[in-house]
């Protein structure tokens, strides 16, 4: 199995090349090519150069609401197409990220709140990707999604959101499944997630310590902040529960027949 690694970013902490990744009939994911990622809004002059030189960087598809594109807009690159594409129609608490200087106060006391009214973060967590793929609006906007994928014929294409957990987590893992990757794969790649945002993490909770004492509230907030496997497990459990298999519920509710699975095929694997 692919080692996973970031790209190495001076500005950005969860940005990665998904190519090198092998597939189960044997062939790899085109490096270059499929680039996953959190906020932009911390890109440096030498990343920009990085991602449009190196990696060839051709489009941004932004997952964030209107509202979390409009308080940090992404950097206008040279040549790089950006695509507005929120999966989400509304900010939701642990998920949507707001402003930096709200951001950080508001998840501790949406945190504090859930255990004020004795809800566990981990199932709410659970709760709001079941509800992302259940959702009619949400799965249009993957279907946009991997629309845009299917027309991106050169170059790399780059997906994100605030921090490129949830809402990137479930579109790279409906992605990753359609080129063939397996599911240790798949999963591997959701949580190493976890791994790249530590540093990330540690700082807001070390932040929030001066607000909020109660250890097992900081606690609920770092879960909200992290992944877990059975988040993404449930998803997938909830397409074959209600479609019978995973592969019929990504055709019929994403719009990745096996014509449009054929051509990611052909455009991302050698």
């Amino acid at each position: 199995m692919k080692e996973i690694k970031r790209i190495p970013l001076e500005g950005l902490f969860n940005t990665r090349d998904l190519g090198g990744i092998v597939t189960e009939d044997g062939r790899r994911i085109r490096p270059h090519r499929l680039i996953r990622s959190g906020m932009l809004r911390d890109m440096t002059g030498q990343d920009e150069k990085t991602l449009a030189g190196t990696y060839g960087l051709k489009t941004i598809i932004d997952f964030r609401t209107a509202d979390e594109q409009a308080e940090s807009p992404d950097p206008s690159i040279p040549g790089v197409r950006h695509i507005s594409n929120p999966i989400l129609e509304d900010m939701t608490a642990g998920i949507t990220h707001d402003e930096e200087s709200d951001r950080q106060l508001s998840l501790g006391e949406a945190t504090v709140s859930m255990r004020e009214r004795g809800i566990d973060p981990a199932s709410y967590m659970r709760q709001m990707y079941e509800e992302i793929i259940t959702s009619e609006y949400s799965l249009n906007q993957y279907r946009s999604f991997f629309d845009i994928l299917a027309s991106q014929t050169a170059g790399a294409a780059l997906w994100h959101c605030s921090a490129g957990k949830d809402r990137v987590g479930i579109g790279t893992a409906m992605l990753l499944y359609t080129l063939g990757a397996d599911m240790d794969t798949i999963m591997k790649d959701y949580m190493m997630t976890g791994s790249f945002l530590q540093e990330e993490i540690d700082r807001i909770i070390s932040r929030l310590s001066h607000r909020i004492t109660d250890p097992s509230a900081l606690e609920s907030i770092r879960i909200c902040m992290g992944v877990k496997e059975d988040y993404l497990e449930s998803v997938f459990s909830i397409m074959k529960k209600t479609s019978g298999s995973i592969r019929a519920f990504l055709e019929n509710n994403v719009g990745l027949d096996r014509e449009k699975t054929d051509r990611l095929k052909a455009l991302y694997l050698q």
